[in-house]
């Protein structure tokens, strides 16, 4: 148990460092329907 906790926990701080490596925005946009999981080629909501 405590290796699987200790798993997630690397795995959160590992992909914490690449986001802001990369300069990516960590906000979390909720999705209000259904379509907003469903992204065009441009970006937009389709």
């Amino acid at each position: 148990m405590l290796a699987i906790l200790f798993l997630c926990l690397v795995i959160y701080i590992s992909a914490y460092v690449c986001l802001k490596a990369s300069g990516q925005s960590l906000d979390v946009r909720k999705f209000q329907t259904f379509e907003d999981y469903f992204i065009g080629s441009n970006g937009k909501v389709r």
